[in-house]
């Protein structure tokens, strides 16, 4: 059957495109993110968590977690409080450290330890008497605390109070009669009180329980040598610059005792090693004999 033209209708055109695309894909679906779109995103998502992290390593919860961690190892020895100052950074204050105890012992506040590393920081910035009142809350929380009796001698000490010192180095001695460092604190505290028998004793028994140490031969030599027993002072500082050959403020006292005795010769051998060691005291050295 033939139509009739004037009931033709042409049909309407379809759409130019490159490709067919699916009836669900949104417009545009065609176009194609750039290839370095991906790695942009991963960067961004690395970003966003490096920033969290690093919000999280500097709270206080977090920083104070990490002290915790680092005190419960060694809080009554000096390699924690060293710990803990690194933890701050080579280049902290003490007054950081300071602060850094302080929330340890509020963060734990039964830890004897710890209340010891508040008070060895306080004394480290010469707050002697805040050290000595930590040192004494220790106490309370254990009578037996050794660290705590010696670092309140030491504190004692360093305000001149010699009698209170030697009171609390003797606790400590009887809590643990074998350490060598607190029968040398002993020794120091009688000498600057005069009574220079007792600290000769005290320092030969730290000698016994440790004989390399060479600060404590120094120490009994000093002795000696305010009491006016010289051949027995050089005696002491040669053995320390035995155990000790880098020990200057050895070979100084030990010039000092041989100038006492007479004898500048020797006096001056001293004065030759110090310069090398430490050119101060090797000067100092060299006034006295010129003198």
């Amino acid at each position: 059957m033939i139509r009739e033209e004037d009931d033709y209708t042409p049909p309407e055109p379809k759409p130019r495109c490159i490709r067919d695309t699916p009836a669900s894909a949104p417009p545009n679906a065609e176009r194609r993110s750039p290839r370095w779109m991906p790695r942009l995103r991963i960067v961004v998502v690395f970003a966003i968590v490096g920033l969290v992290c690093i919000a999280i390593i500097h709270s206080d919860a977090i920083k104070g977690a990490v002290l915790v961690r680092i005190a419960s190892t060694q809080a009554s020895t000096d390699d924690s409080y060293s710990l803990l100052r690194e933890h701050y950074g080579s280049s902290a204050k003490s007054v950081d450290s300071v602060e850094a105890c302080k929330k340890l012992v509020r963060l734990k506040p039964e830890d004897v330890g710890l209340h010891v590393l508040l008070a060895n920081a306080y004394a480290e910035v010469g707050r002697s008497d805040e050290a000595i009142s930590t040192y004494e809350k220790a106490l309370f929380l254990d009578p037996n605390c050794f660290d705590a009796y010696l670092g309140m001698g030491k504190a004692h000490f360093d305000r001149g109070r010699y009698a209170e010192a030697i009171a609390a180095y003797e606790r400590a001695l009887k809590i643990q009669p074998g350490s060598a460092d607190a029968h040398l604190s002993l020794g120091l505290a009688l000498s600057n009180s005069g009574q220079y028998e007792e600290a000769m004793q005290a320092f030969q028994r730290a000698k016994e329980l440790d004989p390399h140490i060479a600060h404590t031969q120094v120490m009994t030599g000093d002795s000696y040598l305010q009491a006016g027993m010289y051949a027995q002072a050089i005696e002491c500082y040669e053995d320390a610059v035995q155990a000790d050959h880098a020990h200057a403020q050895a070979y100084f006292n030990l010039g000092r005792a041989y100038l006492r005795l007479g004898d500048p010769a020797l006096a001056l051998e001293q004065q030759r090693i110090l310069q090398d060691l430490n050119p101060r005291l090797a000067q100092q050295l060299l006034t006295m004999i010129q003198q």
